[in-house]
């Protein structure tokens, strides 16, 4: 890693980001359950991955292959940093990214141009971010509405992450109006809304509720993956005696993607699948089970740590170049004809 990749700083933003590129902050004995499926290979299809066909559209826009850096940073001249990188490479392979939470800018306006992308990235779909507990302490419209405008962004991701907050010292304590702010920023919002779980997963229950919203899209953020209870512990060893089950507990990702598929019937909300989907084989494996799309942060993090734009360059080709040939050895060209293959994913059996 780059020693230099951080300077000394006392930002939260820039805690984080170090936090993840210098510790293991990924989930302890908890996977994303994506290790439970197989996928049987077939040799004799006579497809290569350049026949492969995996474009789509996202917020109106089109892509190349349905996959998102989703937001992680922000607020900081390293965070500025990162988000140029992303949305240059992103714009490279025309796939979507999002911004971590602008609530610092919207704070502090001079921090606006830490989330600003669109100089490196005109067309590709881009998405603002803010977190729910905000909106339940006096945000309105007119918060999520300039964080959208301000980076000139498609839609607005509302990240939902309570137990992170309840960890977190510095956290908002303040949750007890989460399902009506979702109401009344949905109802209100002219642009469009996706909301999202950081980590945790949405449960069935909260499924429903969210299917009776007028949102574009859910971004299920299952646990095993980046597990940012163990991230807010590591900025706070007085959590230390916390307990392993409570700072492990999650929702799989597969199992809240196979949830969701069952709850979600209006085809109009799609389903964005992330949570420790680092892998073109997982994140095929996420498609068959009836993901639109996929996102990931903290590999495109570690890539750019590495090697900056040149890493996550690579990071993003093979990740691709991945997806590709496992469809190639399933004997699939296009990702129409791939949702409606989901006999080609079998279960394991429990030993």
């Amino acid at each position: 890693m780059d020693q230099n990749f951080f300077s000394n700083t006392s930002s939260r933003k820039d805690d984080h980001l170090k936090i993840c590129v210098e510790n293991d902050v990924k989930y302890e004995n908890v996977s994303s359950g994506f290790d439970n499926y197989l996928i049987r290979p077939n040799i004799l299809t006579g497809i290569s991955p350049d026949d492969i066909d995996l474009s789509t559209k996202l917020l109106g826009k089109s892509m190349d292959f349905p996959l998102l850096i989703a937001g992680m940073t922000g607020g900081s001249e390293k965070g500025k940093e990162i988000n140029k990188i992303i949305a240059k490479v992103c714009d490279e392979f025309n796939i979507g990214m999002g911004v971590g939470s602008q609530r610092v800018a919207i704070e502090n306006p001079a921090l606006i141009d830490s989330f600003q992308v669109r100089g490196n990235a005109e067309n590709i779909p881009l998405l603002a971010n803010l977190g729910i507990a905000q909106f339940s302490s006096g945000y309105s419209v007119k918060e999520a509405e300039k964080a959208i405008e301000m980076i000139n962004a498609d839609g607005l991701a509302i990240h939902v992450n309570p137990l992170q907050e309840l960890i977190q010292y510095d956290g908002n304590k303040n949750l007890m109006n989460i399902q009506q702010s979702l109401k009344d920023l949905v109802s209100e919002c002219k642009y469009p809304i996706i909301v999202k779980s950081v980590g945790t997963g949405f449960s069935k229950e909260d499924m429903k509720f969210l299917s009776s919203l007028n949102i574009t899209a859910i971004d299920i953020a299952g646990a095993g993956g980046t597990n940012w209870k163990k991230i807010e512990m590591y900025r706070n060893p007085s959590l230390s005696d916390l307990s392993s089950t409570l700072i492990n507990w999650g929702i799989p990702t597969a199992e809240c993607l196979v949830n969701a598929v069952g709850i979600i019937s209006d085809s109009s909300k799609k389903i964005i699948a992330s949570g420790g989907i680092w892998s073109g084989m997982d994140a095929v494996k996420a498609l068959i089970l009836g993901a639109d799309y996929v996102a990931f942060a903290l590999p495109a993090l570690l890539a750019i740590s590495k090697d900056s734009e040149t890493g996550l360059r690579k990071f993003i080709h093979n990740y691709i170049l991945e997806m590709k040939i496992v469809l190639a050895m399933l004997g699939i060209t296009k990702l129409e004809e791939l949702r409606k293959k989901k006999n080609l994913l079998m279960r394991k059996t429990p030993h």
